[in-house]
């Protein structure tokens, strides 16, 4: 592992025994004080001077917030937020100190944190405007109103968060380097529980948990085998041919999602022994979201003991989904869940015009993680995905009965974890040449099979082999009808 993974893993662990003192402080002033100075204080240590592009970030968020009104607060914040990471990226060229790796993190997380104030600021707004006319308008209104739907008419008010506020949200210990996200309200919600030592935290921690020593074994086991660094030496491509790529290929996604599961598991272990993002689960809570469901609880319920909590809004990985999910859609849907919300939320919905939103929503994807051309690679590559398989599902798994089906589900369940291990590449051999070098060492052979699928469904349709199939099915459910 390297110095910066330790560091990781240190932190992570040291966050969950942590997060059962927090839950002992029930004051409000005194929780918020507690996992702010915790959290300053590790951003402090592990980036030291890196410490100020954060606090400038923060700075001039507030600055925004306060000055600029609720209809524009928004874009001038998403603007500013993701137009510093360009600055923290290319600061090297202004003659200043490239950022450590640990304060990448930082930047990343916070990025996503104080976009969101923003936002909910300005939908909390339109909904209370809403509400004042009588009226149950969307936060984004004409084309975008269709791909929000938000219930702004039912969102809370929200107001500018006070500076201290801010802070402390942005430096909160839980989640400060690998996430997960969580809103401000969510992290609102947290600081003012009524009886924080009450919640049950044991069994969601044991449940969170019991993944992380397949995750980290198969980690460790596997890491030996497949050295990421490898892959950028001549003898790798010396040595070995297609096949053998192939299977490295697999091994490298291997460590690089177990690592990840690893993480995050950790990561929602601090936030389950903390009591972050636990709520009633009459409340029906969301991944990122939270609550949907406002109100006073049961007469039942009103007892801590008694009432049941989860932890839905912090999780951030369903290791089951991911591997075992038939689709690309629904396995990116389970991986880095609350980044998933995030651009859900605050982008994919919000862009006018349908067609452009996956493309749209990718690339900012890419920018967050980084400028490594390889990351643009990899991501600008699902939009391809999904209609290839969108294709091919509404051609050929449509003409199949039912046991055909499910042999399709579980071929392509198999063929979306090669999908995976393909993109991958990007995100681990980061640079332009290094990825397109190993591509063209295994021919492109994803590209290549998309286009053959493309081609094959181009030629069904062209044959009305689909439309036959739907003719059938139509005469089939008349018969039934007639009879």
């Amino acid at each position: 592992m390297s110095p910066d993974e330790l560091i990781y893993l240190g932190l992570l662990v040291l966050s969950i025994p942590l997060g059962g003192l927090v839950r002992q402080v029930r004051e409000p002033t005194w929780r918020r004080a507690v996992v702010f100075a915790v959290g300053a204080g590790q951003v402090l240590l592990t980036c030291r001077w890196d410490t100020l592009h954060s606090l400038v970030t923060i700075l001039g968020t507030f600055t925004i917030l306060k000055t600029a009104g609720p209809r524009t607060c928004h874009l001038l914040t998403f603007v500013w937020c993701f137009g510093y990471l360009a600055f923290f990226r290319t600061c090297h060229l202004f003659h200043l100190p490239s950022p450590a790796a640990v304060a990448n993190a930082v930047q990343l997380v916070l990025t996503l944190k104080l976009s969101s104030v923003a936002f909910d600021i300005r939908d909390s707004h339109l909904a209370e405007k809403s509400r004042k006319d009588g009226n149950d308008n969307s936060a984004d209104g004409g084309a975008a109103q269709e791909g929000t739907r938000h219930k702004t008419a039912e969102q809370e008010f929200l107001p500018v968060p006070s500076l201290i506020d801010l802070f402390c949200y942005s430096y909160c210990y839980i989640g400060v380097y690998t996430g997960p996200f969580y809103k401000y309200k969510t992290y609102h919600d947290f600081i003012h529980q009524e009886r924080p030592s009450s919640i049950p935290v044991i069994q969601p921690l044991l449940d969170r948990a019991k993944w992380m020593p397949l995750t980290g074994g198969v980690f460790l086991l596997a890491s030996r085998y497949f050295p990421i660094a490898y892959a950028h030496t001549e003898e790798f491509y010396a040595s070995s041919g297609v096949p053998y790529r192939l299977w490295y290929m697999l091994g490298m996604f291997l460590v690089f999602r177990m690592r990840m599961y690893s993480a995050w598991i950790l990561a929602e272990c601090s936030c389950i022994t903390a009591g972050l993002g636990a709520y009633e689960e009459w409340r029906k809570p969301k991944c990122g979201q939270g609550p949907t469901i406002k109100g006073m609880p049961k007469p039942e319920d009103k007892s801590p003991q008694e009432t049941r909590y989860n932890f839905d809004t912090t999780k951030n990985v369903d290791i089951y989904w991911v591997e075992l999910g038939t689709t690309i859609r629904s396995g990116m849907k389970y991986w880095n869940m609350t980044v998933q919300y995030w651009m859900a939320e605050y982008i994919y919905r919000r862009v006018p015009h349908k067609t452009f939103r996956v493309a749209t929503t990718m690339l900012l994807s890419a920018y967050w993680h980084g400028f490594h051309p390889g990351y643009y690679l990899s991501l600008m590559t699902i939009p391809l995905s999904l209609w290839v398989e969108t294709e091919a599902s509404t051609t050929f798994r449509t003409r199949l009965g039912i046991h055909g089906q499910r042999i399709w589900d579980w071929l392509h369940c198999v063929l979306k974890m090669r999908a995976y291990d393909y993109m991958s590449v990007g995100f681990l051999l980061l640079s332009f040449e290094a990825t397109t070098k190993y591509w063209h060492s295994i021919c492109y052979i994803y590209y290549v099979f998309c286009a053959v699928v493309l081609a094959l469904s181009y030629c069904c349709k062209q044959n009305g082999l689909g439309h036959m199939h739907n003719a059938s099915r139509n005469d089939t459910a008349v018969k039934k009808m007639s009879m």
